[in-house]
Order: structure tokens, then sequence, then C-alpha cells
């Protein structure tokens, strides 16, 4: 039901799709509502949902008030709070152009078998609130931006340039090549601030419980350990990855 509408035979990246709910179609509508098709919302809709129906319209979007019922039918499985808006994804990035801006200091967010949409819309949302200029996924084995990574990263998806490669120890090397230092998320490393983050940095957020792959190590010029002081065995890859971006943050705000 939340399928949109279209031909088969057009590539999964240039689909139109289904986003919802208010962070998702809010950052779509102030940020690029060239690429919103058409634009649904409840019509008892009030407040900050409101806002952006309007913002909506003065953009030019098409937009069309709905009963709750018909907003339902339209969302789907998709949890609207209100909002559904039709669009065209985000281009992809490519990533020898992330990595050719180093100043200011790139920050790029790579996922390594990160399969869970959840995961990966919650390191996005991190990734773009901590300032990243940039995301790496893999064509395979890795979670791919889709409405629900659009709901969960609160639209942040939609807004943070993401590349996709085949090969991410290739594409990594290709990182450091340009002067980025790849940290790794994984045990048995350095505690964060004990690392220089200040310059260009490639973090990479491995899958949740077999960590980072051999080869993606292997690549990785240091890796990070977040200590574990309580008695909580260790945080899920979301939870690393926030408090990994939060440091990288922090020693950027003091050496500016």
């Amino acid at each position: 039901m939340s399928r949109p509408r279209g031909s088969n035979d057009t590539p999964p990246e240039l689909q139109l799709r289904l986003l919802a709910g208010p962070h998702a179609v809010g950052a779509l509508v102030h940020n690029a509502p060239k690429r919103i098709e058409r634009l649904w919302y409840a019509r008892d809709l009030q407040g900050s949902r409101l806002a952006v129906v309007r913002a909506a319209e003065a953009a030019g979007v098409t937009i069309e008030a709905l009963t709750s019922h018909e907003m339902n039918d339209r969302a789907g499985d998709l949890k609207h709070q209100g909002l559904v808006a039709r669009a065209r994804p985000a281009p992809l990035a490519e990533w020898s152009a992330l990595i050719t801006t180093p100043h200011p200091p790139g920050l790029v967010v790579a996922f390594d078998q990160v399969t869970d949409p959840h995961n990966l819309g919650a390191v996005l949302r991190s990734a773009e609130s901590f300032g990243a200029t940039g995301a790496l996924i893999t064509v395979d084995r890795c979670a791919q931006p889709n409405p629900t990574v659009a709901r969960i990263s609160a639209g942040a998806s939609e807004l943070l340039p993401i590349a996709r490669e085949v090969n991410l120890a290739r594409a990594l090397q290709a990182a450091v090549d340009a002067g980025y230092l790849v940290v790794g998320a994984d045990l048995d490393g350095d505690a964060p601030w004990q690392l220089n983050l200040s310059g260009p940095v490639v973090l990479v957020i491995g899958a949740e419980g077999t960590g980072l792959r051999p080869s993606t190590k292997a690549v990785c010029g240091r890796i990070a350990t977040l200590p574990r002081l309580g008695r909580t065995e260790s945080l899920n890859a979301s939870a690393a990855a926030a408090a990994l971006l939060s440091e990288i943050a922090r020693q950027r705000t003091q050496s500016t």
C-alpha cells in the first residue's frame, strides 16, 4: 500500500516513494521542495504540522487535504501523523566528491553491513545533527534509504549527502589517500578523547553483534572504543555512533 505507483522498470534510486511524518516531510519541504510531486495532509492538521503544509504551498508544491480515513489509506503502513509526501529520492552523492572537500574538515559516517533500517536511520540522524558532511553505504548487505530510514532519521536521510559503493574497503582506502583518518568503532581500541579527531574523519560503524569485518579494520588508521563503566554489556550501534560523533563535534568546536 505504501509503495508509490510507478513502472517496475524504473531503477529503485529513481522511483517515486512515499515519505510520512512531520520531520521527514518537513525536511523535504524546507530543503528540497522541488523533489515533492504531491503532498497530502489531514484536514484537521494544526500547529507546526500545518505550518509545513503552508510552507509547501508557498514553495509551489501540489497539496491536497484528506480525511483521516483517506490519509490512513494513502499512507498504508507508514506512520504519517497527518502528513504524507510522494517525492523523488535524493540523488546519490559521488564518493570522490565527498572526500575531496577538506575545508572545513570532512566528517563522513560509513556503514559496514548495517542491515537494520532503524539503525541506519538513527545513525544518520546523529550524523547530520553533529555536523557530518556525508555518509557511505554499500550496494550489498547494507540497509538502503527508504521511508523507514527517513522517518527514523527525522528527515536527515533527505538532507545528508549519501554515497553508495560496491567495495567498502576500497572506498575507505580512497578516503585515506585523500587525507582522511579512518576510525573504526569497535572493541580493543582507544577512548575517542585520546584520539585527534579534529581533521577529516571517516567514522565506520559496524553491524550489531559482529562489528567491523577484518577487511574493514585493516584500512582503519585507529579504532575507537567507548569505555564501559556500568554493567550493561555494550551500546547498540546507533547509541555508540552518537557518543563518538559527539566527541568529534566537541573536539572540532574546541579547535576553532
